[in-house]
């Protein structure tokens, strides 16, 4: 039997070494997970999250572009601040006591 398998030694499914690891093969590996799952949205969130939890090893670019991807704008908060302006204070009158003359 194992001459068998030397002779199409290039057909063992369980040899990844030769497929490069690039972006389109994990891409790939997520899709074999969903498919697996048959498309289970909590199965889709829990992984979506367990991802999101280790967002500071990504970088600006790729924080954004996921950002982008799941529609998140940044929240606006409107502040109004009011500044018056004193144009007139009335002082009062001085009073002097005492004998200064």
């Amino acid at each position: 039997m194992e001459e068998v398998v030397d002779l199409f030694g290039g057909m063992e499914s369980d040899n990844d070494d030769d497929i490069p690891k690039n972006e389109n093969y994990y891409i790939a590996e997520v899709l074999k997970l969903i498919k697996e799952t048959n498309d289970f949205p909590l199965f889709i969130y829990c992984m979506i999250k367990t991802l999101l939890n280790k967002k500071h090893l990504l970088n600006e670019s790729q924080i954004k572009e996921i950002s982008e991807i799941l529609n998140i704008k940044p929240e606006i908060k409107e502040v109004i601040k009011i500044k018056e302006k004193i144009v007139y204070k009335e002082r009062k009158a001085r009073v002097y006591e005492g004998d200064d003359y």
